[in-house]
C-alpha cells in the first residue's frame, strides 16, 4: 500500500462529486431513463435520488449504478492511470465520508453487477443503456477497477474464488500512528459524523482511537470537552461518564496542553484499562514561549547549541526542509522559521562533519509570540530533542 492510499478522505469530495454529476446530468438522465424502460424503475429511482444528493440516505445499489455511469460519461477525461485512480478516488473518499466504510465495500461488489454499454442501433439501442449482469458473467477492467481501488485505499480483498469484496482486520502500521500524531501536532479536525465513519468504523484506525484522549472544540478553537473511545465505540468522560455528540461537532485529538489540569486523571484512566499510547501524548513534554521569546523574532535560547548531524535529517519526516546551510518549517503561508546551521551540510551525509552549530532560530512573518501554544511547544521540542 502506497502512501497516496493511506491519506486521509478529502473532506470536500462530495462537493466534487455533486459538480461532476451536475455537468453530466443530461449522461445520467438518459440512461436512467433507458433503465426504466426496461423495467429498472426502483434501480433508477434510486440511483436518481443518489445523483441528486450524494451526502443522503442512499443504497449501495443505487451510489453503484450512478459510479458506473459516470465512469461511462467520463471517459474522454480519464487518460492514464493516475487520472483513473483520482477519478474514483474523488467517490471513495465521498462515500467513506457520508456514508461509511461499510457502505465503500458494499458499493464495490454492487458495481460489479452493472453494466452501461454503448449505443447498438442493431439492437435498437440508440442511446447508452444500463443492465444487470448475469451471476456467471465475468466483468472487465472497467468493472473491476473500483473493486481494486477499494482494495488499495481500505485493504479490502477478493476472497479466493469468490466474486465479492469482504473486509479483512487491517493491522496497525507505522505511517497510521504517524499519521495521528501529525493530526494532533497539527490541529486536524473532523466533524462528528465524519469522525465515525473515517475513524471509528476503519478496523486499524479505531483500535489507535481507542488509545487516545480525544477533545471537542468549538468554532474558536477553544477546547469545550474530552473524552475517549470505549471498544464499543461509545464515549466518556474522564469521570467514566457517558458523552454525547451532535454530528457538526468539531473534534480532534487532544495535545497535553489542551488538557490542563485533568491530564493526570487521564493518565490514570488509561493506566486503570491497560491502554497503551501508540505515541507520546499524556506524556508529551510541552514547554511555553518567554514573554521576551513572543516578543521578538529570534529565539535565543537555541544560539550556539551544538547538534549532531545526522538528526538534521530525521526533521524531514516533520515537515522540515534541509538545505546546504539551513533548516526549513512553514507553519503558515506568511510564516517560516530558519534555523541557520553552522559549518553547513556539503551534499553528502558520510562526508559531513559529525556536528553543527545552531548560529540562529528565526521566524519570518511575524514575533514567535503569533504562533498559538501547541505550535510553538511542538516547535521548541523539535529543536530541543535535535540538540539534545
Amino acid at each position: 500500500m502506497t502512501e497516496d492510499d493511506r491519506r486521509w478522505p478529502d473532506p470536500h469530495a462530495t462537493e466534487t462529486v455533486r459538480k461532476f454529476l451536475r455537468r453530466h446530468r443530461r449522461a445520467v438522465d438518459t440512461i436512467l431513463t433507458s433503465a426504466r424502460l426496461d423495467g429498472l424503475n426502483e434501480l433508477a429511482d434510486a440511483a436518481a435520488e443518489y445523483a441528486a444528493a450524494p451526502e443522503g440516505p442512499c443504497s449501495p445499489e443505487a451510489a453503484a449504478v450512478i459510479f458506473a455511469i459516470a465512469q461511462h460519461a467520463a471517459v474522454a477525461y480519464r487518460t492514464g492511470a493516475q487520472r483513473e485512480r483520482e477519478f474514483i478516488d474523488r467517490f471513495v473518499d465521498s462515500w467513506m465520508i457520508e456514508h461509511g466504510h461499510d457502505f465503500v465495500t458494499a458499493v464495490a461488489e454492487a458495481r460489479r453487477g452493472v453494466r452501461v454499454e454503448d449505443p447498438d442501433p442493431r439492437a435498437g439501442r440508440m442511446t447508452p443503456w444500463l443492465r444487470l449482469a448475469a451471476a456467471d458473467e465475468d466483468a472487465s477492467a472497467v468493472d473491476e477497477a473500483l473493486a481494486r481501488r477499494v482494495r488499495d485505499r481500505l485493504g479490502v480483498v477478493d476472497e479466493e474464488g469468490a466474486s465479492r469484496v469482504v473486509t479483512e482486520p487491517k493491522s496497525i502500521t507505522t505511517d497510521q500512528i504517524r499519521r495521528f500524531e501529525a493530526a494532533m501536532v497539527d490541529g486536524r479536525r473532523w466533524r462528528a459524523a465524519a469522525h465515525r465513519r473515517v475513524v471509528l468504523e476503519d478496523p486499524a484506525l479505531g483500535q489507535l482511537a481507542r488509545r487516545l484522549v480525544w477533545a471537542r472544540f468549538d468554532d474558536r478553537g477553544t477546547v469545550v470537552g474530552t473524552f475517549r473511545i470505549e471498544a464499543d465505540r461509545s464515549l466518556i468522560d474522564v469521570a467514566g461518564g457517558p458523552v454525547e455528540l451532535p454530528d457538526d461537532a468539531l473534534l480532534g485529538i487532544a495535545h497535553p496542553i489542551h488538557l490542563g489540569d485533568s491530564i493526570d486523571a487521564w493518565r490514570n484512566s488509561l493506566a486503570d484499562n491497560r491502554l497503551r499510547q501508540p505515541f507520546e501524548q499524556l506524556t508529551r513534554p510541552t514547554y511555553a514561549l518567554t514573554a521576551a521569546e513572543s516578543e521578538s523574532t529570534i529565539l535565543h535560547r537555541f544560539t550556539d547549541r551544538q547538534v549532531r548531524t545526522d538528526r538534521l535529517f530525521a526533521l524531514q519526516e516533520l515537515g522540515w526542509e534541509v538545505t546546504r546551510e539551513a533548516l526549513y518549517r512553514r507553519f503558515s503561508p506568511t510564516r517560516e522559521v530558519t534555523v541557520a546551521l553552522d559549518p553547513g551540510l556539503e551534499g553528502g551525509y558520510r562526508y559531513e562533519p559529525d556536528r553543527q552549530r545552531i548560529l540562529s532560530v528565526e521566524l519570518r512573518g511575524g514575533t514567535f509570540g503569533v504562533l498559538d501554544a501547541v505550535t510553538a511547544s511542538e516547535l521548541i521540542l523539535q529543536l530541543e530533542r535535535l540538540a539534545a
